[in-house]
């Protein structure tokens, strides 16, 4: 068999030893027929072939040997990593290499009268060459198909049970799980589904050893040792029969393999039908899909839940085919909803018991999975004593409900208040903080931006440089010099409340007729310099003959 999108079956003769001239050292008689595993409504095929497992019941009967073979699509329908097991027997592929050639061979060469294969001439050998395809498909119906599941392995063993074969099917996923399966009826029934490995990883391999009856499962992480059989798992008749299981067998206590019967035993099994009721009936005194007796009920699981609080009763069922049933009395169905996970959720009444029983029902068998006798605490009340009355002492988390109302129970929240009036406490420490950090450092900036504001329009002060005068000759042309350095200031001297930062209405000097300070005391020619005071700024401006500078203060 070869893998791919083009499934195809190879048959060599066995004494094939090529041809003289032509196809030397090579097979002569190797021919190709295509595997087609399709749908029968739609014809939807599964044509990438993963694994393939050849079952010859003995040496002798080679001729009911059968290919079971695990396929994937390359396309999509309904889910993504569909997959499909599907058989070919033996009568098939004889019928497809016993048919015609995919190129049928020409009257001229049918004219030629070959007697013998040792007298085949080059150009019939040519012909082989180049066409090796069968016309013929092998066909077959999916035995076992899933939607959301990747196959990747098969190994099949046939099992002899008590009263016939079976072929049983072990077939590894992508996730690392076995499927361990039958074809009853026409129909696949899965018996039983393991992990082999603890992190989800392919399984690469599986090799079968029959003798001692143990799977070896390789992946990329280990390999792993699989019994074909685990009949001890199976607790009861009904799991026993329902199982379908091959290997296994009631023996009237216990569930056994069928290897370890003696001959003249009675151990039952029914692989076709799993009928429990014939089968059971017989091996134990009561039905088991009878209700126990009440006095069962003394072997209850004690819950103890406080009044008013709700719990979930688990029940995990022991087969994927089962059905969960839950069973409790009338008083007990109120305030009662089943969980995501197949449990029960109760809430417990004060001062009283409920029996609660979760049962497995398949095919007509009853099974007992779980039985919860759930007690409802009353809770703890401090009573003062007054006479002959009795004041209850409510807690505060405790619901009140008043005689004649109807409510549900109270829920106390824990409210965070304490924290919230903290984190704001925080929170304004914290732009308080930083605020007086901005502050800070933009102190210096602030400063400049204050002095700006208060003569927007005046230049800011010169700084005053103080110079020696150096006149030689007065301005009135007189020769000599004056003794004293105060006669030389002339009308550059200035008073300091002249300068120009001040406000404009206190510019203006108190004695409006005198200007300047020591300006009197030497003669001043009128006519070559002036004095002008600007009314919107008050700095002296000084005309030297044709020039106009303003006075240094």
């Amino acid at each position: 068999m070869t893998a791919g999108p083009c499934n195809r079956a190879l048959i060599v003769l066995q004494g094939d030893k090529g041809g003289e001239r032509v196809l030397q050292k090579k097979w002569t008689t190797f021919l190709k027929a295509q595997l087609l595993c399709s749908l029968p409504d739609d014809g939807f095929p599964f044509n990438i072939i993963q694994d393939m497992f050849v079952l010859t019941p003995s040496p002798e009967d080679w001729k009911n040997t059968v290919f079971y073979g695990v396929f994937t699509s390359q396309w999509y329908k309904g889910a993504s990593g569909s997959s499909a097991v599907c058989a070919f027997t033996m009568d098939q592929v004889e019928r497809a290499f016993s048919g015609r050639y995919r190129e049928c061979i020409t009257n001229a060469v049918r004219e030629q009268g070959i007697p013998s294969s040792l007298h085949m001439p080059d150009k019939v050998l040519n012909f082989v060459k180049d066409h090796f395809l069968m016309d013929s498909v092998i066909r077959s119906q999916p035995l076992l198909l899933k939607r959301s599941i990747r196959y990747t392995q098969i190994a099949v063993q046939r099992v002899q049970a008590i009263h016939k074969h079976y072929n049983v099917l072990f077939i590894g996923t992508d996730d690392g799980r076995l499927h361990k399966a039958i074809n009853v009826n026409n129909k696949m029934h899965i018996i039983e589904e393991m992990v082999l490995f603890t992190d989800p990883q392919p399984v690469q391999h599986i090799e079968l050893d029959s003798e001692k009856d143990l799977l070896f499962v390789s992946s990329y992480s280990g390999l792993v040792e699989v019994p074909v059989a685990n009949c001890s798992n199976y607790q009861s008749c009904g799991e026993c029969v329902l199982s379908r299981d091959p290997y296994c067998a009631w023996e009237g206590r216990q569930c056994l393999n069928v290897r370890l019967a003696p001959p003249d035993s009675h151990w039952q099994q029914d692989v076709d039908e799993a009928d429990t009721s014939v089968i059971c009936n017989k091996t134990q005194p009561s039905p088991r899909f009878a209700k126990p007796p009440p006095t069962r009920m003394s072997s209850c699981q004690v819950i103890m839940i406080p009044a008013n609080m709700f719990k979930v009763l688990p029940c995990k069922l022991r087969s994927n085919l089962a059905e969960r049933r839950w069973e409790y009395s009338e008083s007990a169905g109120h305030f009662l909803y089943p969980s995501p996970e197949g449990g029960l959720v109760v809430v417990a009444q004060a001062d009283r018991q409920e029996t609660y029983e979760c049962w497995s029902v398949e095919e007509g068998f009853r099974q007992l999975l779980a039985n919860y006798c759930v007690r409802g605490e009353a809770r703890k009340e401090s009573t003062t004593l007054i006479g002959r009355s009795h004041t209850p002492l409510v807690s505060q988390e405790e619901p009140i409900i008043l005689p004649g109302e109807t409510r549900s129970p109270q829920i106390n929240t824990k409210t965070y208040w304490n924290e919230l009036i903290v984190v704001c406490a925080l929170l304004g420490f914290s732009l308080v903080v930083f605020s007086l950090f901005a502050v800070y450092r933009n102190h210096n900036r602030m400063k400049s931006m204050l002095k700006e504001g208060e003569c927007p329009n005046m230049q800011q002060k010169k700084p005053r440089i103080v110079v020696n005068p150096a006149e030689n000759l007065p301005l009135n042309g007189n020769s000599t010099v004056p003794a004293s350095v105060s006669d030389h200031k002339g009308y550059q001297t200035l008073n300091d409340n002249y300068i120009c930062s001040t406000p404009p209405h206190e510019c203006s000097s108190p004695d409006n007729s005198k200007s300047f300070s020591e300006s009197e005391k030497r003669p001043l020619n009128l006519k070559e310099s002036t004095v002008e005071i600007s009314p919107i700024c008050p700095r002296p401006r000084v005309r030297l003959g044709s020039e106009i500078k303003d006075s240094i203060v």
